[in-house]
């Protein structure tokens, strides 16, 4: 049986370095643990008011550490998801009430986008110089999760942890956190396609892994200009496919 860790990484043997390291590891299994279960809630596997499996339960069937499994509950709680009841356990919260409309997003897609287009094409300066084999090895991780992905909401959490991993490789807290306020107004909003249709993920998913791979490698290159430029390119395509849905 498979880990996370060898689920995440094996389409990338090739590519990755020899081992991972132990920071690498531990930010890709909670990344990918995190979502499985939030992935579980939102579709309705674990529907409101379902228990959740014990920390012990979780850590044995993924095969990842108890540590892992509390940051990835304390995530999840963080968010609202889920709630801690002493002596009985861990439930989903109501998150939509009924008779209670979604709230509205606090900013549209088109206004995250052209923010992200001010700041990450110049962040790659910093991580060109900064990011170490560790870095790499989770931008690989979260490259494989995003050919991997099924659903759109795993998709979009993959695609955002690769650029959360770009940022935080740039050893600037300030910069990863605003990139992660970014990412926390998408959820609120819900990670579903554009426009209310499915879309066809398998090759909107295929042409961002084509992006964001061409992206990696120029910062595995140590070459800002090329990295510079194909995220900019990037993210005004997709700029240009929100604002057009």
């Amino acid at each position: 049986m498979k880990s996370l860790l060898d689920t995440a990484v094996s389409s990338q043997d090739q590519m990755s370095p020899p081992t991972v390291g132990v920071r690498a590891r531990s930010e890709v299994e909670s990344r990918a643990l995190y979502a499985r279960i939030k992935s579980s809630i939102t579709e309705g596997r674990f529907p409101p008011g379902a228990q959740l499996p014990t920390e012990r339960a979780l850590s044995t069937e993924y095969r990842v550490a108890r540590n892992t499994v509390r940051k990835t509950m304390a995530q999840l709680m963080d968010e609202g998801l889920i709630i801690r009841e002493v002596g009985r356990g861990t439930f989903v919260t109501d998150t939509k009430p009924a008779g209670v409309a979604p709230a509205e997003p606090e900013f549209s897609l088109p206004e995250l986008f052209e923010a992200r287009l001010l700041f990450e094409p110049a962040l790659v300066d910093l991580v060109v110089e900064r990011a170490t084999e560790a870095d790499f090895a989770a931008f690989d991780a979260a490259l494989a999760d995003m050919k991997a992905a099924d659903t759109w909401i795993a998709y979009k959490e993959a695609k955002y942890a690769l650029h959360l991993a770009i940022a935080r490789a740039s050893l600037n807290r300030f910069i990863a956190r605003v990139l992660e306020m970014i990412i926390a107004s998408r959820r609120a909003a819900g990670w579903g396609r554009p426009g209310g249709h499915p879309g066809p993920l398998a090759l909107v998913r295929e042409t961002a892994c084509r992006d964001n791979a061409a992206i990696v490698a120029a910062l595995r290159a140590r070459d800002a200009a090329r990295a510079r430029e194909l995220m900019r390119d990037y993210l005004v395509r997709t700029l240009y496919s929100v604002s057009g849905a």
